[in-house]
């Protein structure tokens, strides 16, 4: 019987994005791709859920596909529901791997705050006559220098949950997690650099550290065959 492996994609990610990995892991595991509310074909919540409602979301669903203490995989967003599930029911789950994952979450640095103040004086200057018609533009150029492509391409309510689970940091889960561990990290991840892999890895007792040279966050696209091999090692290990 096959060992179940439950993945958790990050934000705006689908199952259509991790095919070509799940192609190469199906002939070792069940996979199971669960696509998160507001992305790929799960609408998005009525209320503008934060972490713990995604995790109970994924509870229930690893209870109503009766799944046996699978193994979970989450990356970048997924790995912040993922250790939020551990941390509070590591019943559910036999081991945790994470890849990029997004759940140290620092206070505001100076690229927020000169962003943030940006917008505030944006808000003023484009009020005046003759120049709310720039406001649109003057929004895409602020979200581009901001490099924040995620909360650009949101709009509504997922905008506003991706506000709220940005600020959600969960460093504090994290010696609560007493499950065999695996941190994957790429040394050219620009979404969420290497010195939080190595915190993160720190902070889990009984974890271990993959860190890949020249990866980047998405090394499930960029090196499907090499992230499966390094999965299974610690798998079978």
């Amino acid at each position: 019987m096959k060992k179940q492996l439950v993945i958790l994609p990050g934000w705006n990610a689908s199952k259509d994005s991790w095919q070509d990995f799940i192609n190469l892991a199906q002939n070792q595991y069940e996979v199971i791709c669960l696509e998160l509310p507001c992305f790929g074909n799960e609408p998005c919540p009525e209320k503008i859920w934060e972490v713990a409602d995604y995790a109970e979301f994924v509870k229930q669903k690893i209870i109503d596909l009766n799944l046996a203490r699978p193994i979970l995989l989450g990356h970048s967003f997924g790995g912040q529901i993922a250790v939020y599930l551990a941390a509070n029911n590591q019943q559910l789950i036999s081991k945790l791997i994470l890849s990029g994952a997004a759940i140290i979450r620092p206070a505001k640095n100076l690229k927020r705050l000169v962003f943030e103040a940006l917008a505030k004086t944006g808000k003023i200057i484009f009020k005046l006559p003759g120049l709310n018609g720039w406001e649109i533009k003057f929004k895409k150029i602020l979200y581009r220098l901001a490099d924040s492509p995620d909360y650009n391409n949101a709009s509504g309510s997922k905008r506003e949950i991706f506000k709220k689970v940005i600020r959600q940091d969960l460093r504090y889960l994290l010696p609560k997690i007493n499950l065999p561990t695996l941190i994957i990290w790429g040394t050219k991840d620009s979404y969420v650099p290497l010195r939080y892999g190595k915190a993160i890895a720190r902070l889990i007792k009984n974890s271990q550290l993959k860190i890949i040279p020249n990866g980047r966050h998405g090394l499930h696209l960029e090196q499907p065959a090499n992230l499966l091999n390094i999965i299974s090692e610690f798998i079978e290990n």
